[in-house]
């Protein structure tokens, strides 16, 4: 097998288990809050922690890659992921998980922000679409086991067994991406932005923080508009000090690159449609329709399972005949299938439900590796590092403020249906107008995503190889790394 490949099963190893943990975690939730004896607000902090931590470090971890190697980065990721993992399974009490659930974020991190720059170094334009939507498929196989492996395993062992199964597992990838893992050499004279970096983590996390508890606290609450204040004020500190740095940790220049800045742009609509539908649906089906929650979980994996039947495919597509077409059906098809989830009746068949579920998995799916092959080929080869770690980043607020949208509307017009419903606030009632509120989110969704088609289609030429920037390349960039 060609050394490519073999890089490739190591970055799809790390992909599949960073998304694994942040989906297997949900299911065991009850069980640890029942364990700790701990309120429900508090165990939430289990899953916030680690995504506000990944949230806010994808970024700068982005930019440290190219100046301490891609490998260098991967391997302390997936080491602290692992000895975290651990610690998570044998944390005495709710503080300790959580801190190291924290750790845990750190590690995973660096996973997410260097797993796209090594695909995309190693492999060659014509190339480099497939290898993403194998690589892709590792993300969608982590999202589709997660509940129902996290079930498995809390309910034959314990909810720690969901943390020390990554021990060995862990191990074994740190052991194999130190081999296949091509050796690098720093660039000369780089440093690190840690100025850049501290502003950007801190404002990033303010952001994130508003947009998850937002609707908690109250969007109109001194905490949240405090947190969307600081948001702005660190974000413009953030600007002017990277136009002033000499090697700034993130080149403003790159949004100058049009296949880039809309790609970007793409990507947050395409996750926030996506996550407002996987947010919302188990509450239409739990809440609204009665089943249970293993049940629930079961039934939105045709979500997961179409993405990975169809990323492949997609990716080795745009290889050929180039990513604007595909990303932009890509959103159109997720758009379809948001809107078509506003016509699932209260009482619907299986069949009803699957086929627009298996729509929102093929417009996801023809959208992701063609749009992430055009946002890293657009960009000089030294800056991949800093591509792949904002594209990890846009994903990230995408799917922060798709929930953070929806719960929104979904609070602003539940009592609006109620309302109109009239009667006594029965179950039945109040599942009609949860479900009627809940469309209304998909609506927005939908036409949310139809904006992305328009910023999808302004990327430029969709000609195969086109997106590979021919862009200078500013001076405090390392020499460009022999390719494996």
């Amino acid at each position: 097998m060609e050394r490519k490949w073999l890089i490739l099963s190591s970055v799809s190893l790390g992909s599949l288990m960073s998304t694994l943990d942040g989906s297997i975690v949900n299911i065991a939730l009850p069980s640890i809050q029942a364990d700790f004896r701990i309120d429900l607000t508090t165990v939430e902090w289990v899953v916030v922690a680690y995504l506000l931590v990944v949230g806010a470090l994808l970024l700068p971890f982005g930019r440290l890659g190219e100046v301490l190697t891609f490998k260098r980065v991967y391997l302390v990721g997936f080491s602290l992921f692992t000895l975290a993992s651990i610690c998570c399974g044998a944390a005495p009490n709710e503080a300790a998980l959580i801190g190291f659930r924290v750790v845990q974020g750190v590690g995973a991190a660096m996973i997410m922000a260097m797993g796209p720059a090594i695909v995309a170094r190693t492999f060659p334009a014509h190339e480099r679409g497939r290898a993403l939507g194998l690589n892709g498929v590792s993300v969608s196989i982590g999202l589709s086991l997660g509940p129902a492996l996290g079930g498995l395993l809390t309910q034959a062992a314990t909810w720690r067994a969901i943390f020390l199964i990554n021990a060995p597992i862990g191990l074994l990838a740190v052991i194999w991406a130190a081999r296949v893992l091509p050796a690098e050499t720093p660039g000369k004279g780089q440093s690190f932005d840690v100025r850049g970096a501290a502003l950007s983590g801190v404002a990033l996390f303010a952001l994130l923080l508003a947009l998850s508890e937002g609707q908690a606290w109250g969007w109109t609450s001194p905490a949240t508009i405090g947190l969307l204040v600081a948001f702005l004020i660190l974000g413009t500190a953030f600007i002017a000090v990277e136009r002033a740095s000499i090697q700034p940790m993130i080149d403003l220049a790159l949004f100058k690159i049009r296949p880039f800045a809309a790609g970007l742009a793409s990507v947050v609509v395409a996750f926030a449609g996506l996550f407002t539908a996987t947010f919302l649906l188990p509450f239409l089906l739990e809440q609204g329709s009665g089943f249970s929650p293993i049940e629930a979980g079961l039934l939105l994996t045709p979500v997961p399972i179409t993405m990975a039947l169809v990323a492949p495919f997609s990716g080795a597509a745009s290889d050929r005949f180039g990513p604007r077409v595909l990303a932009s059906a890509g959103l159109a098809i997720e758009a379809l299938g948001l809107l078509s989830l506003t016509q699932l009746p209260v009482s619907f068949s299986l069949p009803d439900l699957v086929w627009r579920l298996v729509l929102l998995g093929l417009g996801q799916g023809l959208f992701m590796s063609p749009n992430s092959s055009a946002v890293l080929g657009s960009v000089p080869r030294p800056r991949v590092g800093t591509a792949s770690g904002t594209l990890a980043q846009m994903r990230v607020t995408g799917q922060a403020l798709g929930i953070a949208l929806s719960a929104a509307i979904v609070a602003t017009r539940l009592p609006v249906h109620l309302a109109e419903l009239g009667g006594p606030p029965t179950a039945a009632l109040q599942s009609v107008a949860l479900a009627g509120a809940i469309h209304d989110a998909f609506v927005v969704a939908g036409l949310v995503c139809c904006i992305g088609i328009v910023t999808s289609l302004v990327r430029g030429s969709s000609r195969p190889g086109a997106a590979d920037a021919t862009v200078p390349v500013p001076a405090y960039a390392p020499v460009e790394q022999e390719r494996p």
